[in-house]
């Protein structure tokens, strides 16, 4: 890429059918940062459309916290366009095609939306970046990227996910009860894997249709290793170091993974090793309860497993669920109280919030 995608004269995207070429697309996105009609979230596109085409070789962006602590931090333009090409060539986006852009543009998904639209020459909708994406207007979507906020929005509000031919949802982890709804639908949907690190997703793994699976494939030009840990470590012909995460997989081979857990939230307690993502899987599954599993302080245990599960009318005695739990859980694994909470707190990414959750315990 250089410093730049292209010769500025060269550069070129199409934002809701209209073309914007070299000069003419730079005055377009100062024209739209100037006008007051223009919404926020709006002008964050073309303020990073004007970062993009700049000479800057990289942008500044904000990591997920999958390895560490949140940090800014520079990604090179040119391997963001590396990962957009791999994103491109593998779901046949091109430029015959639509992809809508409803993420916000703070996190690297958003931003890449619009680096695909750059390389492939797709048609670029957009749209407000909100928890139910209104998708009335559009008869056909080629490719969009949500997170699972709002495809559980979009779920409860009708059919129009269907709209969307390839869809891929990252940002935070698919639920049994979302999994087994877009297990009904048509279109191709991917769960990805992947930070800001690494400028999106170096995975996929298929949610519906034939080659639907649980676990994790890469990209092509990625492998995968695991540390002392048994957490991935990611190598990508784009990346120039490896990248060690804090995510629990079961390692298949350097291609392959199922993801478990996160490092951070495993739970010892009694010198059994808990993974919480892996008993709350199982919970939906063969129970259709929404809860978490959290560690709290215990004298003998160090850590004592409980279960926090959403309040819903009709709902069981705790001594009755239990009951039910231990056909269904792993003797160690089964809580040793039950609390109740009016929801369960998540993040942005709808993600629980396991901190928020322990506290609500008191």
């Amino acid at each position: 890429m250089k410093n730049k995608l292209k010769l500025k004269e060269e550069i070129k995207i199409t934002i809701d059918g209209r073309q914007l070429v070299g000069e003419e697309l730079e005055q377009y996105c100062h024209s739209q940062l100037q006008d007051a009609t223009v919404q926020e979230w709006e002008k964050k596109i073309y303020s990073f459309i004007l970062d993009w085409i700049s000479d800057t070789p990289f942008i500044v962006q904000t990591s997920s916290g999958t390895t560490g602590q949140k940090k800014e931090f520079h990604l090179s333009k040119e391997t963001m366009v590396a990962s957009a090409r791999k994103t491109c060539d593998i779901l046949g986006i091109t430029s015959e095609q639509t992809g809508l852009l409803c993420l916000p543009l703070d996190y690297i998904a958003g931003k890449m939306m619009i680096v695909r639209a750059f390389v492939s020459g797709m048609n670029l909708l957009i749209a407000d970046p909100k928890g139910t994406p209104d998708l009335s207007s559009y008869e056909k979507i080629g490719f969009s990227a949500l997170v699972p906020l709002q495809v559980f929005n979009l779920l409860n509000a009708g059919d129009s996910l269907k709209k969307i031919e390839r869809l891929i949802i990252g940002g935070g982890e698919i639920n049994t009860e979302q999994e087994k709804q877009l297990s009904q639908l048509p279109n191709a949907i991917y769960a990805t894997y992947g930070m800001a690190e690494t400028c999106s997703h170096v995975a996929l793994r298929r949610v519906n249709g034939p080659d639907k699976s649980k676990l994790f494939r890469a990209i092509p030009g990625v492998h995968f290793e695991v540390d002392e840990r048994d957490c991935l470590v990611i190598r990508a012909d784009y990346l120039e170091n490896p990248i060690v995460t804090n995510d629990l997989v079961e390692f298949i081979n350097t291609h392959t993974f199922r993801w478990l857990g996160r490092f951070d939230n495993l739970i010892n307690s009694g010198g059994v090793k808990i993974v919480p993502e892996e008993l709350e899987a199982l919970l939906s599954k063969t129970t259709g309860l929404s809860g978490a599993f959290i560690g709290i302080p215990d004298t003998k245990l160090g850590s004592k497993l409980v279960l926090v599960l959403e309040q819903k009318q009709n709902m069981a005695e705790p001594s009755a669920i239990l009951e039910e739990l231990k056909g269904k859980l792993p003797k160690h694994h089964l809580p040793k109280e039950i609390f109740y909470v009016k929801e369960l707190p998540r993040n942005a990414s709808f993600k629980l919030d396991r901190n928020k959750i322990r506290s609500l315990l008191g």
